[in-house]
């Protein structure tokens, strides 16, 4: 009986954390720097998972998949700024859900620059029922 028991629990808990490492979600963010100078990479607001942006030289991209160790959201802070200047780029990716089991919410980018004279653009290019999602991001003078 209690052999029974054991393996219902075991079968219970099993079934538990592969729903939750089914649950996690990914964002994939690709930056460009359209810019004629180096730009730097900085996450104000930090991000669910781990990045692996870098500084972009002028006209380089760089692509990171972000996995969400939460269940009901996944998102980023990115920021680029022009090491000639300072002005930058600032964009806040962001995905929710309310609850394990229900449906993902349209994703939403926030954008804000510094000043006039840099260019900030974002493109989401594919969303999933699974809440994982694309977005391209890019700098521009």
């Amino acid at each position: 009986m209690n052999g029974k028991i054991l393996a219902f629990l075991g079968a219970s808990i099993l079934a538990t954390l592969s729903g939750t490492a089914s649950a996690q979600s990914t964002l994939t963010a690709t930056v460009k720097n359209n810019t004629p100078v180096t730009t730097t990479f900085s996450s104000p607001s930090g991000c669910q998972g781990t990045n692996t942006f870098g500084n972009l030289l002028s006209t380089q991209s760089q692509t990171s998949g972000i996995l969400s160790p939460f269940p009901t959201s996944n998102g980023c802070s990115i920021r680029y700024t022009r090491a000639d200047n300072s002005r930058y780029c600032n964009w806040v990716l962001s995905r929710t859900r309310s609850s394990l089991t229900g449906p993902w919410n349209y994703p939403t980018v926030v954008t804000t620059k510094s000043s006039t004279g840099v260019t900030c653009t974002s493109t989401i290019t594919s969303v999933d029922a699974s809440g994982n999602w694309s977005v391209n991001l890019a700098i521009a003078p």
